[in-house]
């Protein structure tokens, strides 16, 4: 949500995000919300398993900076909408950072673009794995992992997937994809969203 957030406000007005920000990446002619931007992406590409899956949560000791923490970390078991939402968010954001001039940012973009597409068919093919972090009436032995409940209903998933192939049209331009979308944004606009 925030990543495709912050990159729709990228592409909407590219002007206003400069390379002066006084962050470590300041000055190497890439815009600094971009650099921030992928240093969160690449977080999510080591949440996705060769399968195409993406793991739902982390729960992750705390340190400054992050690297020294020396708890242990926890992960939730891949989901359906965990992978759904980063089909979306690895599409999209290959589209933005492939518009770039910078070779680097053009193989950054072709590898999301196939992360997108592999975590897309993971989710086609299992559509209803869910995982309710600390619910443990909905997930006996859940409690831990990390903060809150990231498990949404079957609206919010179904969102998440007319999201996906939305980006994933655009990207491709594979009928499959606009077919999917076509058939169900009656059903998101009557849902209200996700929630």
């Amino acid at each position: 949500g925030t990543i495709i957030t912050l990159l729709h406000a990228y592409e909407e007005n590219p002007s206003a995000f400069t390379d002066d920000y006084n962050i470590p990446e300041s000055g190497n002619g890439i815009p600094d919300l971009l650099d921030e931007v992928k240093y969160s992406i690449d977080w999510v590409v080591r949440m996705q398993n060769e399968d195409g899956s993406l793991l739902c949560i982390l729960g992750s000791g705390g340190a400054s900076p992050p690297s020294a923490a020396t708890t242990p970390s926890y992960y939730g078991p891949p989901t359906t909408n965990a992978s759904l939402m980063a089909a979306a968010m690895f599409a999209y954001a290959s589209k933005i950072y492939g518009a770039r001039s910078e070779a680097s940012l053009k193989t950054f973009a072709n590898d999301l673009k196939a992360r997108a597409i592999k975590a897309w068919n993971w989710a086609a093919a299992n559509p209803n794995v869910i995982y309710h972090n600390n619910d443990d009436q909905k997930q006996p032995g859940s409690g831990g992992l990390g903060a809150g409940n990231q498990e949404v209903d079957d609206a919010g998933r179904l969102f998440s997937k007319f999201q996906a192939a939305t980006f994933l049209f655009e990207m491709t331009g594979e009928d499959s994809y606009k077919s999917f979308a076509e058939s169900n944004w009656n059903k998101i606009l009557g849902s209200g969203g996700p929630t």
